[in-house]
């Protein structure tokens, strides 16, 4: 296929040349992401599942809960050794399973999954998502190298701001510290989720807070649960907007 443009004829393998060439040189805003707002909650979980069952949003989860043996930090060449890391406990095994088969019956449709390397990661998307894609944006930061946590951070921050395919929800899964250098937000506790929305300018804001109890709790009223019908569902109280978050980070002394 060709086109014209000033009288000059264009292949497709050009014109994509010509656009990977801009993807290079546009503005580095457009690439590292940039949250616009603040990071208070604008909507409840029942509004908010409300929203995700239509696409178009960022779920970041942090891991589930955690075993207390294990260490929480690897050399990067130990990544694919579960048995020295800290994973989930059964516990949060249980935990992750009953947040996917929420997912499953809420009918929250998800596209891309990325999760850190890290098994207990890995995990915790197969277990909410059914699919998991390792991802160095998501790696835990903490113990990296300053130089490494600031490329992780970028990588990040472009994750939030890339638009999912239509009707579908991205999916991330990392660990506290990661959301903490990306946007200031400190992810407790364990398996909770914080939806951001990507705006399509590079650019994303941030929506609200899923506690990890509250997908099951909200399962249970959708007209697609067998403990539930249609009247359950008309009857139950609606709530939109979203209770006070508060930092952990930012309101310690």
């Amino acid at each position: 296929m060709e086109r014209t443009h000033a009288g000059v004829k264009y292949g497709t393998l050009t014109m994509q040349c010509i656009a990977a060439l801009f993807l290079l040189v546009a503005p580095a805003r457009a690439f590292a992401g940039q949250l616009e707002g603040d990071i208070s909650p604008k909507l409840s979980a029942t509004a908010l599942i409300k929203e995700l069952q239509k696409g178009g949003y960022i779920i970041y989860f942090r891991h589930g809960l955690t075993s207390e043996n294990g260490e929480k930090d690897v050399s990067d060449f130990e990544l694919d050794d579960c048995a020295r890391q800290r994973n989930l406990s059964e516990d949060g095994r249980v935990q992750t399973k009953k947040i996917g088969a929420a997912f499953r019956t809420l009918r929250i449709p998800s596209g891309e999954v990325y999760a850190s390397p890290y098994c207990r990661c890995l995990e915790t998307a197969r277990n909410v998502f059914g699919k998991a894609t390792k991802s160095r944006a998501l790696h835990f930061a903490i113990r990296l190298r300053t130089t490494d946590r600031v490329a992780v951070t970028s990588q990040l921050l472009r994750l939030l701001a890339i638009v999912p395919e239509p009707g579908t929800n991205t999916g991330l899964v990392g660990d506290t510290s990661n959301l903490q250098e990306a946007v200031g937000l400190w992810p407790k506790p364990e398996g909770v989720a914080h939806i951001f929305k990507p705006r399509g300018d590079g650019t994303f804001s941030y929506v609200g807070v899923v506690e990890p109890e509250e997908w099951a709790s909200e399962a249970k009223w959708s007209p697609n649960s067998a403990s539930a019908g249609w009247f359950a569902w008309l009857r139950r109280p609606q709530s939109v907007v979203a209770p006070s978050y508060v930092n952990p980070v930012a309101s310690a002394p």
